[in-house]
């Protein structure tokens, strides 16, 4: 079939994380597998990690806990979003631990009917998004310690700039949660886990790391700080296939807007691959693609179900395997795409459809 596809090498998946790991030391790993595993497929995942003895997963929605419980995942569960009146169900067994951010939240959790809940709670030290207040989290905590069904188990952060060559926020933000780690011990609130500790953070700042850290991007073989870390394999490899191979006279044009204009005869391949399998509409004229191991250049606007590419490889035929990116080319690293047409790689490594199908090798 010419149909695109997504490699996904759970052999390196499972090296990355041993890299972590080592990186770490003693600190706990949860697993960041929201996004149905930043587009790898959460379960698949889920599975190998813990073959390797992973602590627990991460993950942001109510269906994505119940998918991982569903498929039979043992390992603790934080749901990193907001409480939702409708599904406390998920919290009963005590598997799943809950994300606290309001005092609304907590009073939720107060008034159900479930007898035993393991709560994080979330600190805002400067993200300014979910989580309590700094300055209020002393009473906060006081508080959570009078409610009966309340297991105060976790208190975390999130960092605002730990990708950022500038520390200065960063340390900020790290000062602010060490003074309420400082503050639990002394008033001996119990608490087991502390971590503040994303990607980046875990890569540059091992004063960070607490006893419990968040990967997430980084178990899939990509740098958050924008140049590919050797340590870290792609996981995922995104290919396709050539439909056709035509040729073209001087003064014609490819794709949509006559974009690109053939300035002598030239040997055009279509790819079976579009902007509704995950392209960049920055692709065009900009990405390239490798066939028999040679770079060719993308040309014309991606279209929703393909794209054009120059064959500088004259014997290129219908049916040939091309690899857009991943794989063991450092230019078609995600990291150098995204710098190169100006988006994040997460945007990239996410944005692969449903239409794409994932195939997995290795263990």
């Amino acid at each position: 079939m010419l149909h695109p596809e997504a490699l996904i090498n759970l052999n390196n998946l499972q090296q990355n994380y041993l890299a972590i790991k080592k990186k770490v030391g003693d600190a706990k790993v949860m697993a960041v597998i929201k996004a149905d595993a930043y587009g790898h497929g959460a379960q698949a995942i889920a599975k190998s990690l813990s073959s390797q003895g992973v602590y627990g997963f991460c993950v942001a929605l109510v269906e994505e806990v119940k998918e991982l419980i569903a498929s039979g995942i043992k390992e603790p569960i934080l749901h990193l979003g907001a409480i939702s009146e409708d599904a406390l169900d998920i919290y009963k067994t005590g598997q799943v631990r809950c994300t606290v951010s309001s005092l609304k939240e907590l009073e939720i959790l107060q008034n159900s009917k479930i007898k035993f809940i393991n709560v994080h709670i979330k600190v805002d030290t400067g993200m300014g998004r979910l989580g309590f207040h700094y300055q209020n989290i002393e009473s906060v905590l006081d508080y959570c310690n009078q409610l009966d069904n309340i297991n105060l188990e976790g208190l975390y952060s999130h960092f605002a700039t730990a990708d950022s060559s500038d520390d200065q926020y960063l340390k900020l933000q790290l000062n602010k949660f060490k003074k309420i780690v400082e503050l639990t011990k002394k008033n001996k609130l119990g608490i087991k886990f502390f971590h503040i500790a994303n990607s980046a953070a875990i890569l540059k700042h091992k004063d960070t790391h607490f006893n419990m850290v968040r990967p997430g991007i980084t178990l899939y073989g990509i740098s958050p700080l924008g140049v590919p870390e050797l340590v870290l394999k792609p996981v995922l490899t995104l290919k396709s296939k050539v439909a056709l191979v035509k040729e073209f006279n001087e003064n014609s044009s490819v794709g949509y807007g006559r974009m690109y204009k053939v300035k002598s005869k030239e040997l055009i391949a279509v790819l079976q691959i579009g902007y509704a399998d995950g392209i960049p509409t920055s692709y065009a004229n900009v990405g390239e693609v490798e066939v028999y191991g040679q770079l060719h250049p993308v040309v014309g606007k991606v279209s929703m179900d393909l794209i054009t590419i120059k064959c500088l490889n004259q014997k290129l035929k219908k049916g040939d395997s091309v690899i857009l990116w991943g794989g063991n080319t450092m230019s078609l690293r995600l990291e150098n795409i995204a710098k190169k047409i100006n988006v994040i790689p997460y945007e990239l490594i996410t944005g692969i459809s449903k239409r794409v199908m994932r195939r997995y090798v290795g263990v």
